[in-house]
Order: structure tokens, then sequence, then C-alpha cells
């Protein structure tokens, strides 16, 4: 059976014979060169698993020579002994530092040395199988950010396209997941008489799993949206689907509303964090905050929940801001939030170009927490009636 590659340099006949003769009966195949200079004219033949050199050699000293080995990323990895005449700490030290794995004392016992040589490739055979594993994980690692990746435009093509709305509504939106792929997912979908079906919605959880459940909560609503128009059966039949359709842990805070041409709203708040009503705020400029009423039981817990409608003016000219609790609820350093209160007042005052008002909020929501940085998906639309 083959056990490996041992090349033994030495600049005395008798040890290279010696030593060639007792890894031969140990099962290794063994190369032999005379000084540092001819072990690498063998190396360009086949590289060794292990190479076993004098120190004290003509032309191309052992010292020399592992560090020649050792600097070269092809050879780097073999497993280096230096054998040394020079007895002590000093020097086991020394020949470390210039690389070698290991030291052998003169004078030395041939079956010491095959003993030696058997440990090492034990620390080989490791080596080699930790760097396979590495080597497998990394291949793993990169299919699986290229899946994440795949799986992050995917995502990002299920969010409306601007503009894509109903005439006299604009909007922009900001989506800072916090895995590359996450839970958060908003649609807005023009109705039949001209009006607006929104939703924003947040799953529990991160990464694909949520990403996944986004998509089917998305799925769901934009279904249930073509079969009615009020957001009350909207939000029980998104519940059924969530529901029958996940595990009992997973679940979704949404924000669902139908907003009508001539500015009336109705609405169903599921355990979502209530969006901020600047009235007349579509032009920007200092504005009172309203923030709309309601609660909720969150989607996908039990089938028949109970649910809310509410309504609201949501009147030409006002502005309406929906968020995630990730831009609102991580905590500073002093354990301070942000919350909803100082969501409020971020809103109070807000350029009227929508995607300046954005980056303002996120900005600001931003520079609250620092040096802290967002840990949950972090969602943001500006909804303005024009």
């Amino acid at each position: 059976m083959y056990k490996g590659l041992v090349l033994v340099v030495d600049d005395e006949p008798q040890i290279r014979d010696l030593l060639g003769f007792y890894l031969k009966r140990a099962g290794y195949q063994v190369m032999l060169a005379e000084h540092g200079r001819e072990a690498l004219r063998q190396m360009e033949k086949a590289r060794p698993d292990l190479i076993l050199s004098d120190l004290r050699m003509p032309e191309l000293s052992g010292d020399e020579f592992c560090r020649m080995v050792k600097e070269d990323p092809a050879t780097r990895d073999v497993y280096f002994v230096l054998v040394s005449a020079v007895e002590g700490m000093a020097s086991r030290i020394g020949g470390l530092n210039l690389g070698a794995d290991d030291m052998i004392s003169k004078p030395f016992h041939a079956q010491e040395v095959v003993a030696k040589v058997e440990s090492a490739f034990r620390t080989i055979g490791m080596q080699k199988e930790i760097k396979r594993q590495n080597q497998e994980l990394a291949r793993f690692r990169e299919r699986i950010t290229a899946e994440l990746s795949l799986a992050a435009r995917l995502q990002m093509g299920l969010l409306p396209a601007l503009p894509g709305l109903a005439p006299g509504f604009r909007y922009t939106h900001r989506y800072l997941p916090a895995e590359g792929i996450g839970g958060d997912i908003y649609s807005i979908l023009p109705t039949a008489e001209g009006g607006l079906a929104l939703l924003l919605a947040d799953v529990s959880g991160h990464g694909v799993t949520a990403a996944l459940i986004s998509a089917m909560v998305k799925t769901s609503f934009e279904s249930h949206v073509r079969q009615s128009e009020s957001p009350l059966v909207w939000a029980q039949g998104m519940n059924r689907d969530l529901a029958r359709n996940t595990l009992s842990e997973q679940f979704a805070t949404a924000f669902i509303a139908h907003i009508r041409p001539g500015g009336a709203m109705s609405y169903v708040m599921a355990g979502h964090e209530a969006p901020i009503l600047l009235t007349q705020g579509a032009q920007g400029g200092l504005h009172q905050p309203h923030t709309l009423s309601g609660q909720g039981f969150m989607l996908g817990i039990e089938e028949d929940l109970p649910f809310e409608e509410k309504r609201a003016a949501f009147e030409p000219g006002d502005r309406l801001i929906l968020f995630t609790d990730g831009l609102i609820e991580v905590a500073r350093e002093d354990h301070g939030q942000l919350g909803h209160e100082g969501m409020a007042r971020l809103c109070a005052e807000l350029p009227g170009d929508q995607d300046a008002a954005a980056d303002r909020l996120i900005r600001d929501a931003q520079a609250f927490i620092h040096p802290t940085a967002f840990t949950d998906d972090v969602t943001l639309v500006i909804l303005d009636h024009l």
C-alpha cells in the first residue's frame, strides 16, 4: 500500500542509504539527494509529501533549502523535517523559525526517524483532510452565495416597478434586507376603478425561508385582490393561506389597504407598524404627523382569527409613509430605540421630492442608532396622492 513519498537529503551517503532502506521497508517511496540543489532538481520530477533534510550540507544547506521550499507557493505545504547535529532548545527554535515543521537531533537511531516520519504522515493526513474539507466548504459557500444572489435578484423582481401606478399616485421605496435576501415584501396594484390596493408585510425570520414565505404572502394578496374590493376579505383570505401552508411558528405582520380615487381609504392592520399620514404632505415641508389607528392579529397564527377594517381619508395632496419594524426597533448602545414616536418626529418635516425624503429618513434613522447598524430587514415606502 502506498504510504507516501519521502525525500531524504544528506551529504553522507551511508546516512542517506540507511534512512532510505528503513523508510522503504516501512512502506514509503523514497527519493535521495546529496544536498539542497540536487533535492530541488529531484522535486522537479515529483513533489514529495515529506522532506527529511540535513542542516549542514555543501552547495545548498538545509536551512536555505527549507526557506526556498517554504517560500514557494507550490511546495510550502510539504512537511519539512530538519536534521541537525546541534542540540538544544535554541537550535530547535531556530529550525522552526526557518519554517521547518519539525526537528531531529543527531546522532539518531534509524527506527526513531521512521517513527517520527510515521507521526508526521498522520499529521499530513489530517492536514490533507482539513484542506479537502475547507475546499469543499469553499465550493459550498460559493454555490450558496451564487444561489442567494440569484434569489435576491428574483426577490427584487417581486417588488412593484416604478412608477407603475394609477394616475394621481406616485411612490418610492427603500428596501434593505439584513442578509441580502429577507422577509419584507410589499405590493401596490392599480384597481379597476382607478384606485390602489396596497400591501406592506414583514415575515418572521430572515434569509431564504422568510423570502419564500414573503413571496407566498404577495401572491396570496394579489390573488384575493382580484376577487374582492374589501381589505378585510383580503386579510382573512391571506391569513387562511398562510396558516394552512406554513409552520406554526411562522407568521407575518401586514398593513393592507384599498385606496379609492376620491381619497377614501379602508385598511386592515395585522400586527404591523402603523403607517404615518401627513395631510397635504406631498409637497414637503413641515406637517403634523398622524398615526393611523387600529390593531390586529398577525397573519398565519390560526385560520379563523378576527380582523377589523378601519377607514381614513387619503386625499389629494396627502402623503402616506409605511415602514417595517426593522427601521425603528434597533437598540442603540444606550439601549434606546427610535420607536414609532421618533419616526413620527423624523416624518414631520421632509422634502417634497420622494426620493430625497426616503433617503433622509433612512439616513436620519441610521444616524440615531450610530454606530449600531440595522440588524433586521428594513423597508420604507412613501406614497403620495397627487
